[in-house]
């Protein structure tokens, strides 16, 4: 993997620079779906900054589905399903948040991906997207 150098200086913090340069490999085919990433020290080196940094930029990427992570091993990148398309009615509500853990189960939600709710239904967020004119979007913790 090519090296790049991160802006300490710039308006987009350093942790979103490294989300956004992974989620474009992984996006592109560089970073194949199953592939391991390197280390979290190793890709602190290659980008020049620290753990933390790396960890919150993983930590972004699992929540939009694009890697799975579990304690003790490297991460690795999903296999990114097809979306589907939920309608969403005039006036219609569409708001996201983490599923709770029986809707983990019941939807078979990885770690770290929210879901939209759309007219009382959850949706895995990885899977679905909502569709529809003027709709108003909430997010919830």
């Amino acid at each position: 993997m090519v090296a790049f150098v991160v802006s300490l200086h710039g308006g987009t913090p350093v942790y979103r620079q490294i989300a956004s340069v992974l989620r474009t490999r992984i996006l592109q085919g560089t970073l194949a779906p199953g592939a391991e990433l390197p280390s979290e020290q190793d890709l602190a080196s290659q980008f020049g900054v620290g753990r933390d940094s790396v960890r919150d930029a993983l930590a972004l990427l699992r929540g939009e589905g694009l890697i799975e992570t579990r304690r003790g091993f490297k991460s690795k990148i999903r296999e990114l399903p097809e979306r589907q398309r939920v309608a969403l009615p005039a006036g219609g509500i569409v708001t996201s948040r983490m599923p709770t853990p029986e809707e983990r189960v019941e939807h078979d939600v990885s770690e770290g991906v929210p879901v939209l709710i759309v007219d009382g239904e959850v949706y895995p967020a990885d899977r679905f997207e909502v569709v529809g004119a003027g709709a108003e979007r909430h997010s919830t913790s």
